[in-house]
């Protein structure tokens, strides 16, 4: 076979799993690179998943289970602690209770044992539905945005039409 008549056959799966469309954000595009968080980052993270952990066994005799498995360590110090909580009848109630969860992290563990000042912080969990309701403009996927490209430039001849198409595209 000669090189003028050669097939070069292209793998679509392989592409489709490690190369972004020219349409994917810059968080889509480093995410196929390979791109992960820097290592201070990621230190941090499991620093205070690990806090998160201590606070948690700390708080079980005083808090129900449903308000210890939504408390999340937001911030820590040598003297300051941020706990973060999704509810504000909880965040309240913990406020209520600061002092006990003060004297009980600090019997605790080593680690909280200089805590002098105790923050509760509000911090909703947004659920997909509220976020449709919410939102005035919704977003198009990554697979729309290319299949309307693809359906406007190759497929609609009346050029207004198109024309709206691609900027309803871009406009995202």
């Amino acid at each position: 076979m000669s090189d003028s008549k050669k097939i070069n056959f292209v793998d679509d799966l392989h592409l489709k799993h490690h190369a972004p469309n020219h349409l994917a954000s810059t968080l889509e595009k480093q995410a196929a690179a390979g791109a992960t968080l820097p290592s201070h980052l990621t230190q941090r993270i499991a620093h205070l998943k690990s806090c998160t952990n201590l606070l948690q066994q700390a708080l079980k005799p005083l808090l129900p289970a449903e308000m210890l498995t939504d408390c999340q360590v937001a911030h820590i110090d040598q003297q300051r602690l941020t706990i973060s909580l999704s509810s504000a009848t909880a965040a309240n109630h913990l406020r209520y209770l600061s002092a006990s969860c003060l004297q009980s992290l600090r019997n605790q563990d080593e680690q909280f044992r200089h805590l002098q000042v105790l923050d509760i912080i509000v911090s909703p969990k947004p659920t997909q539905s509220e976020h449709r309701q919410t939102s005035p403009k919704r977003t198009l996927s990554e697979n729309t945005k290319q299949i309307i490209t693809q359906t406007a430039t190759t497929v609609i001849t009346h050029e207004r039409l198109k024309q709206a198409l691609l900027a309803l595209v871009n406009d995202e």
